[in-house]
């Protein structure tokens, strides 16, 4: 065996010479196809889901980093708006008591067609993102019924397969998702109007919110280290207990759409062919002053924005489809208020994800109210209404 006057064999300087030139050869080679060591792709910091992949079944939960600090009246969160609708048929029985039975008896399924506002039942709109329930009872024939104006939907109280039940097995399962439900009665004289709060209270049971320990100005943070994730509002004034939230903590600031048109109006409507573009950009209007409008004594309450169609004007219309009914699909004659509504959710989409990203607007977004919540393709408009609360300024 040879060696260099080192005492190094002369095969080992080899093996070592040419592992240092493959060493090389590699470094170069990396340089040349991906420059610097990878490394591992960056995650989202904790609790900062984004708005267009996350789940909506458990977007508050997914997205508590941006939430956490934030009032729960300054969350931009989607609400359903008529949400116990869904349920009501094609030819409807009437709530005797609701507000328009004696104009709905004259044609009850012309009044169900502006009445269904909702396709999907009350969990299916949980899932779908909303976190503000709209929910609206009749007290018909000894049971408790949802309903709209007068159509009536189906029994709400009914033993463990009855809707209530079923909402409360969706709040069980989703203790990081804070829900408003907002309740209004209707009934004949002498109804107990206080038991349907009640029996929600009792179902919800230490999951309701206080108003005498939480606010709507509370933080999201706050409602979960107290182990509160529903919000019960009386919108009829029917109960005096701290977990019946009066129906004065929730304001529209002005964002109904008008209701109750004159005969002229709706005749007006009709002879000028009126199109639903001219209810749509009412509604928008509404909605962008509310939006700018400073919230003044409004500040401390939860504010819905309503961002529906208020579809009397076009009841003469309808009137003509009904006539005309071969030539029209169901989608249109039996549920005229969600087409409608079909037609200005992709214009309250292209607002929410253009002008009513300014800071002077999405600062005060909190409830968007929608119709037809779940007829939107992949909650594209829950989402752009969640992706609000990830603008810079509004993380508390």
């Amino acid at each position: 065996m040879s060696y260099r006057t080192n005492g190094t064999p002369d095969h080992t300087r080899l093996r070592r010479s040419v592992a240092g030139l493959v060493a090389s050869l590699l470094a170069v080679a990396a340089l040349v196809i991906g420059g610097a060591p990878a490394h591992a792709a960056p995650t989202a910091p904790s609790g900062r889901a984004s708005a267009a992949t996350v789940d909506l079944a458990r977007w508050m939960g997914d997205m508590h980093g941006y939430l956490d600090g934030q009032p729960l009246n300054r969350i931009a969160m989607p609400g359903s708006h008529d949400s116990g609708s869904w349920s009501i048929p094609a030819d409807p029985a009437l709530c005797t008591s609701g507000w328009s039975y004696n104009v709905a008896k004259v044609d009850p399924r012309l009044a169900a067609s502006i009445s269904r506002s909702q396709s999907g039942s009350l969990t299916d709109q949980l899932d779908q993102g909303a976190r503000y329930v709209d929910l609206r009872l009749c007290f018909e024939g000894g049971r408790w019924r949802t309903f709209h104006g007068a159509p009536m939907g189906g029994v709400f109280f009914d033993d463990a397969s009855g809707e209530a039940a079923s909402v409360k097995r969706w709040i069980d399962a989703h203790p990081s998702e804070v829900v408003v439900l907002s309740v209004s009665v209707t009934a004949p004289a002498g109804t107990d109007v206080k038991e349907p709060l009640t029996r929600l209270r009792d179902l919800f049971g230490s999951r309701v919110a206080t108003r005498t320990e939480l606010s709507p100005s509370s933080t999201y943070g706050d409602y979960m280290r107290a182990g509160k994730n529903v919000v019960l509002v009386d919108s009829s004034g029917a109960v005096d207990q701290p977990w019946a939230w009066h129906g004065d903590s929730v304001s529209d600031r002005g964002s109904y759409p008008a209701g109750d048109p004159s005969w002229w109006d709706i005749l007006k409507s009709f002879f000028n062919g009126s199109p639903p573009q001219q209810i749509y950009d009412q509604t928008l209007s509404l909605n962008q002053a509310a939006l700018a409008r400073d919230p003044g004594a409004d500040a401390g309450r939860f504010f819905v924005l309503s961002s529906i169609v208020q579809p009397d004007v076009q009841i003469p219309q309808l009137f003509l489809i009904r006539l005309l009914s071969p030539f029209f699909p169901a989608s249109v004659r039996d549920n005229y208020l969600m087409y409608l509504a079909n037609g200005l959710n992709p214009q309250l989409v292209t607002k929410l994800r253009t002008d009513w990203r300014a800071p002077a607007l999405a600062r005060n977004m909190n409830i968007v109210t929608i119709d037809d919540l779940g007829g939107r393709p992949q909650g594209d408009l829950q989402r752009a209404v969640i992706d609000i609360n990830t603008l810079p300024g509004r993380t508390a």
